[in-house]
């Protein structure tokens, strides 16, 4: 995060639902961190991720941190995972606000380093 090119963590916790264990992340720490250089955190709308968690995307929201949320598309099939991620976002209390990938590219581009 604190190099200026990365704008966005992706998978953040790293599961993968029943065959990988998140990882052992300090989400209070990441969350800090993600505020102070101003990086957007992802919220990963494939099925077998759904990662950030939400009661994570809710800690995110309520230190002003942005979030992304996309498909995970290794696949353009991945692209109807989407509405997980909304789902997931929903579930953390999540508003468009919030998600910075709700916006015009332009306006997007804008939230990025």
């Amino acid at each position: 995060m604190e190099n200026p090119n990365v704008d966005i963590i992706f998978h953040p916790t790293g599961r993968v639902i029943q065959k990988r264990e998140p990882y052992k992340v300090n989400m209070e720490e990441l969350i800090r961190a993600a505020k102070r250089t101003k990086t957007v955190l992802e919220i990963d709308a494939y099925p077998n991720r759904l990662d950030l968690k939400d009661e994570y995307i809710r800690k995110v929201i309520e230190a002003g941190v942005k979030l992304s949320i996309d498909s995970d598309a290794h696949n353009t099939s991945h692209f109807q995972y989407l509405n997980l991620g909304i789902g997931q976002a929903r579930r953390g209390w999540a508003k468009a606000s919030d998600v910075i990938n709700t916006r015009s590219w332009q306006e997007m581009l804008k939230l990025l380093k």
